[in-house]
């Protein structure tokens, strides 16, 4: 995010220098063929009120036209006088300067009439325009020069500029992983006494006081829970092995079976490619990232996954081969689901349902996609109320390393559970 922000910032502040450039050079050449043109029609003007036919003036001639006859000098172009701007003087028309294009260049000619006399000054506008087309290569080798410098100070200056942001998120992040680290263990000891003291003989412990330490176990698990998505969510870019190739059907089978004390009476299926899971499956679906953050998102979603199933529901967990060469992990419940109208809220860090009822969605599917976006995938969600959700990420699969479908060969224990 912090590249694409510096990119961006970049990009705009190029981008106003060039128009900035654009809108200077467009004026010069404005200003320049202006005073070219006023340059040319005074010319024009002092040579029909003061010039004489005879004078050798480079450029300009003077044609006097009087019953027909043309007084002329000097040797003028081929086609001089223009005649259809004498005739129209003649039959008067107000005093005009029109263009007339011969010979690969452009003459101005400007017609007068003066009782009986036309008179007509005629002039090769060949040097200003050469003037006006150097002036238009200087200013695009400018521009050139201007996108250069543009995009050099931009990046600079984009770089600069976000470099503070980074380093303050760096140091968030680091706070973030050092609290979390520091608040594992006593959140651990929490609940290991809360459950020694829940495990007392019933007469120790009188059900109100156990049920409150029921209550305390589930709440300093949550706790920890939530530290250790904080700690995985501040760690996420500075994982050394995130480059690695793990296997998700490995990472997949693992999670499967650290869930499956919490199953109870709910059913857990784990299929890998076009069978269930197989001791050979572990070793399919190749992707490059990091196992621990991998792992993790897998875990959320089990667990989101039981958390809203009820006894004796079912819980399937696919891995799969997918187009455009990616891998599909699918986790699906019959369980309570949710409106469809939340599936992108409830990837928010602790939002609220949009619809009415006690629904708050808390950092682990944020989490989730966080992780998953790390390593350039995308994660879905499809629900409706009282329909069960199915969650879907998919990730790159590793570059010339996608397995085939796995077919079934020994079942391995913990792939399909039930109790």
């Amino acid at each position: 995010m912090l590249t694409r922000a510096a990119a961006v910032l970049a990009c705009r502040i190029a981008a106003s220098f060039l128009a900035a450039l654009g809108l200077l050079g467009f004026s010069i050449y404005r200003v320049v063929l202006t005073e070219e043109h006023n340059q040319v029609r005074n010319q024009l003007a002092f040579k029909l009120a003061y010039g004489n036919p005879a004078e050798n003036t480079p450029c300009l001639w003077l044609f006097v036209i009087v019953d027909g006859r043309t007084s002329s000098g000097v040797a003028a172009p081929k086609g001089l006088p223009l005649a259809s701007a004498v005739a129209s003087a003649r039959d008067g028309a107000p005093p005009r300067q029109t263009r007339w294009t011969a010979d690969g260049t452009v003459y101005e000619v400007l017609t007068v009439r003066h009782g009986d006399t036309v008179r007509q000054a005629v002039m090769d506008t060949w040097y200003q325009q050469a003037d006006v087309d150097h002036l238009v290569r200087a200013l695009i080798l400018v521009g050139l020069f201007g996108v250069a410098a543009a995009t050099i100070v931009g990046v600079e200056v984009g770089r600069r500029s976000i470099a503070p942001l980074g380093d303050a998120l760096a140091r968030q992040r680091r706070f973030v992983a050092d609290a979390s680290h520091e608040l594992r263990t006593p959140l651990t000891r929490l609940h290991t006494r809360a459950q020694l003291l829940l495990r007392r003989p019933a007469d120790q412990v009188p059900e109100p006081l156990a049920e409150e330490l029921g209550a305390l176990v589930r709440a300093a698990g949550e706790l920890n829970e939530l530290a250790e998505d904080l700690l995985v969510s501040a760690a996420l870019h500075d994982d050394p092995e995130r480059s690695r190739i793990v296997y998700l059907a490995a990472l997949a089978l693992e999670a499967a079976e650290a869930e499956r004390p919490r199953l109870a009476d709910r059913i857990l299926e784990v299929e890998i490619g076009a069978g269930r899971a197989t001791a050979d499956a572990a070793c399919a679906f190749p992707v490059k990232g990091a196992a621990s953050p991998l792992r993790r998102m897998i875990a959320i979603l089990l667990d989101n996954a039981i958390s809203h199933t009820e006894r004796g529901g079912h819980i399937s967990l696919r891995v799969r081969p997918a187009d455009r060469g990616l891998v599909e992990l699918e986790v699906a419940d019959d369980g309570s689901g949710f409106a469809q109208d939340d599936s992108e809220r409830i990837f928010e860090r602790f939002a609220q349902s949009g619809h009415q009822g006690p629904h708050r969605f808390g950092l682990g599917l944020a989490l989730a996609r966080e992780i998953a976006a790390d390593h350039a995938g995308t994660i879905r969600a499809e629900s409706r109320p009282g329909m069960g959700a199915t969650f879907t990420v998919r990730l790159p699969a590793a570059k010339g390393a996608l397995e085939a479908a796995v077919e079934p060969t020994v079942p391995a224990t913990g792939a399909q559970a039930s109790s």
